[in-house]
């Protein structure tokens, strides 16, 4: 197949130009003649784009997948994961219209040994190989989509579930961590202490939890329908499927944020993209009118817990979790233990698990099964033990 563009020198760049055989939006530039005409080879083949590597179309894939999507941290994620597991090793570097099924067992298999990876690790990571040969076989440079017959036959690496007293707070900690919050509230009056006492009794995600809007009291029930975020490559803030959503209010970077490495942006959805209702308990109750009486004058769409112009933020969470810890004496625990220790509360007094995946936002039941964990302390297993097996 000839190269349907005219190739020309540009003396203002000096390079030599031509538009890209498959798409012709794109340009394609080099220092010389023989440069380019190298770089068009694998494009003008019989079969365009075979002799592409997937080191090649990653970028193009990157920016297609930045168009369909609404969450710059998952793009962040596949980029933190592009150099970590596949930049520059041997398959990413052969064309991919000729690389083979086997070639993709030996390669898949060998990467979970290697990393020792779990199944839901790999099912991660391997969605930037799999969704550029979708790319590949949608842009017509290979007519078969070989990816789908991957098999791994190693066996993954099996997570161990943590001993209960390092992932949630047992029930003396949380009786002495309870207390320790309304003290240091009483003597600070920050709402950061009542964000973190008011977490106790909802389990959200940490920044469902500092996305709180007054207008999300809806009665007996707080609404939680959004997040904020720490968004860590701001240069994703450029790129136009992201702007748009500037534009049009589906992302808000927070305000007094100047010169910051990293931006908090407030996003019009939850992790999951589903809403949900959560009830607020008596003490929830007694919280939010402690915040209102801070507040007098707030307005629906102010923050719960903004202070002096800023909103609180998923550090701000986690410091007072970490000083509060300091206080009772016992190891730093941060933000998703107090999530983890809402569901495992619930479970011990029989609370279905259906009920403990709405609170908390599940999709998947069996995620939820992993947030849950024994609160006893060691004296009252103990003693239940010798209850239950007493002659």
């Amino acid at each position: 197949m000839a190269h349907p563009y005219k190739i020309y020198y540009n003396a203002k760049r000096e390079a030599w130009i031509t538009p890209h055989p498959l798409d012709y939006k794109k340009r394609i530039q080099r220092k010389t003649k023989e440069a380019l005409l190298e770089a068009l080879e694998p494009l003008v083949l019989d079969k365009p784009g075979r002799k592409l590597t997937m080191s090649d179309i990653y970028p193009d894939w990157l920016e297609y997948k930045i168009q369909i999507t609404d969450s710059p941290n998952t793009i962040d994620k596949h980029e933190q994961h592009w150099h970590k597991y596949f930049e520059g090793t041997p398959l990413f570097l052969k064309p991919i219209g000729d690389i083979t099924v086997e070639d993709l067992m030996i390669w898949g298999n060998s990467l979970v040994k290697k990393h020792d990876l779990t199944s839901n690790k790999w099912q991660t990571i391997k969605t930037i190989p799999k969704g550029i040969f979708q790319y590949a076989y949608m842009k017509q440079y290979i007519s078969d989509n070989i990816f789908d017959n991957l098999r791994i036959t190693v066996k993954f690496r099996q997570p161990k579930k943590k001993i209960s007293n390092s992932q949630i707070f047992t029930n003396d900690e949380y009786e002495a961590i309870i207390n320790d919050l309304w003290t240091s509230f009483e003597k600070k009056k920050s709402k950061n202490y009542l964000a973190v006492l008011l977490n106790f009794m909802l389990g959200l995600r940490v920044g469902e939890l500092t996305a709180l809007q007054w207008s999300d009291i809806c009665g007996d029930y707080i609404y939680v329908h959004q997040e904020i975020t720490l968004l860590q490559n701001t240069e994703l803030l450029n790129k136009p499927n992201f702007l748009h959503q500037f534009e049009n209010g589906s992302i808000k970077t927070l305000p007094n944020q100047e010169n910051q490495k990293y931006q908090y942006v407030l996003v019009n959805h939850t992790k999951t993209h589903a809403e949900r209702y959560v009830p607020l308990v008596p003490e929830a109750q007694k919280i939010i009118e402690t915040l209102r009486a801070l507040s007098p004058d707030h307005r629906p769409n102010d923050f719960l817990f903004e202070q002096n112009g800023k909103n609180l933020t998923i550090r701000g969470v986690n410091s007072v979790l970490e000083y509060a810890c300091k206080h009772i004496g016992i190891e730093p625990k941060r933000s998703h233990a107090v999530r983890r220790t809402v569901a495992s509360r619930l479970s011990a007094v029989q609370y279905s698990p259906d009920g403990i995946r709405d609170i908390l936002g599940h999709q998947d039941l069996a995620t939820t099964m992993k947030y849950l964990y024994d609160p006893q302390t060691s004296a009252e297993q103990l003693e239940k033990m010798q209850r239950a097996l007493h002659v």
